[in-house]
């Protein structure tokens, strides 16, 4: 619920305080509304969100990997 809260979807991340908006930016949904939101209202193409998609999918490698890192079986 807190990434929610804290992606912009129901607050302006602008109107947060400077420390909420730092946290923001290792946010995944951040991106995820970022990315809807410029399809819905401004009718952006690929190219206008290709950044917003880099970022989500270079935080879909780095958790995938570190979860199956910490997932190993241990001795």
């Amino acid at each position: 619920m807190i990434f929610i809260l804290m992606g912009g979807l129901y607050t302006s991340i602008d109107s947060m305080p400077q420390w909420a908006q730092v946290i923001t930016w290792f946010n995944p949904v951040k991106y995820f509304i970022e990315v809807m939101r410029m399809i819905v209202m401004k009718d952006s193409s690929l190219a206008d969100i290709s950044h917003n998609l880099l970022v989500i999918g270079i935080m879909a490698v780095v958790f995938n990997t570190w979860a199956v890192l910490l997932y190993r079986k241990r001795v």
